[in-house]
């Protein structure tokens, strides 16, 4: 699970009590971080229903990361039932807060039409938000409904730049579908892509 690092005071015994003290007075740094010790058993057995009712109390105060984990839990049935609808109503307030992960899951969703309505130009711009941010899968994604003309005008040359990055960045399918793009663009398309910046902006 993406998540800021723990943060652990003097003494594991003591980081526990203050993190307990701090998240049951309605702290919710300290309850999403405590949600993380259980969610990855840092404090003895894993137990996501633990971590996933602290994600909640932190998530319900604005906390973006634990939004992003309860979406999780959600989407995953891990620490609670399997929701794809209730996943994304997580998702989405992470997202416009600009978190990376919350940004691309919600975008596979309205891809998929998994738990909200299928809609790829929506896609088309989670995608594009965790793209610009650095993340492979989506430049991948993205990449590919620019292939296809899904959700955005169809744009080889664009489609092979997101496709390219996704490459560089070490996201295996993406070599696969580059090659197999670069076999229906024109020379001259080909020529115009390899010339296009390194970071594109769309």
């Amino acid at each position: 699970m993406a998540a800021d690092a723990v943060p652990v005071p003097k003494g594991y015994g003591d980081a526990m009590a203050w993190y307990q003290r701090a998240a049951e007075a309605g702290n919710p740094r300290a309850q999403y971080f405590l949600g993380l010790i259980h969610w990855r058993g840092l404090h003895g057995r894993k137990d996501p229903k633990r971590a996933a009712d602290w994600f909640e109390k932190a998530a319900r105060q604005g906390h973006v990361a634990a939004q992003f984990s309860l979406g999780l839990a959600f989407q995953t049935g891990n620490g609670r039932p399997k929701d794809a609808t209730r996943a994304a109503r997580w998702y989405e307030p992470a997202a416009r807060a600009g978190h990376v992960e919350a940004a691309y899951n919600l975008g596979v969703q309205h891809e998929r039409g998994q738990g909200v309505e299928k809609n790829p130009a929506q896609a088309a711009i989670l995608f594009k938000q965790a793209a610009q941010a650095g993340l492979a899968r989506a430049q991948y994604n993205l990449g590919l409904l620019y292939g296809e003309g899904a959700g955005v005008p169809k744009d080889r040359v664009r489609a092979w730049r997101w496709l390219n990055r996704a490459k560089q960045a070490g996201y295996g399918p993406a070599g696969a579908a580059l090659k197999s793009l670069e076999r229906s663009m024109s020379k001259a398309e080909r020529m115009k892509a390899r010339k296009a910046p390194a970071k594109p902006k769309t």
